[in-house]
């Protein structure tokens, strides 16, 4: 059975996290320190299950995954998530705004690509498998997303990575359960 065809679905909100954080330059002592882009690219290729066991009940997001290799999202009330949230275009958005799109599966992970990003004409659009092993969203040079789906046990475990001038980092996690009967 493929990796799709366990996360084929849909699946509710159960619970989110969220963390921050700043990266740490090379400490070549000239003065500031340059970004680390090794540290960037492990940002954004990581997880923290950590954060698993700190996440808050959250409710009024609804994910269905498709065989076909795309996914759709839907709010069903206000969802409460740990802020931050980033929209399709990378901008930090008050409250949760869903998109829906395509995914790659690599397997282990399936990393989600939007349909639609508006500032896709001019930038935005990542450079494919420049920050492997993760598949960027979203790239306009000053904020990568990469926003990911993952098993652990029976949950589905939603990884948005963002890192913003190479240096500031967010990282924000969504728990979904399968619907039930599913």
């Amino acid at each position: 059975m493929t990796r799709t065809a366990e996360i084929c679905g849909e699946w509710h909100l159960a619970a989110s996290a969220s963390e921050t954080s700043e990266l740490h330059g090379d400490g070549d002592g000239g003065g500031d320190p340059d970004p680390d882009p090794d540290g960037v690219a492990r940002w954004l290729s990581g997880f923290d299950d950590a954060l698993l066991a700190g996440a808050t009940d959250t409710a009024g997001l609804v994910l269905t995954v498709l065989a076909g290799g795309t996914f759709t999202e839907r709010v069903t009330g206000r969802p409460p998530v740990v802020q931050p949230w980033f929209d399709v275009d990378g901008v930090l958005a008050d409250e949760v705004q869903p998109f829906d799109g395509s995914f790659v599966d690599t397997g282990e992970t399936a990393w989600l690509k939007p349909r639609g990003v508006r500032s896709v004409q001019e930038f935005g659009r990542p450079a494919e498998g420049r920050w492997a092993p993760a598949v960027l969203r979203y790239d306009d040079g000053d904020t990568r997303i990469a926003d990911s789906l993952r098993l652990v046990g029976t949950d589905l475990v939603r990884t948005v990575n963002v890192v913003t001038d190479d240096l500031y980092l967010d990282r924000v996690v969504l728990v979904y359960r399968r619907a039930a009967g599913a």
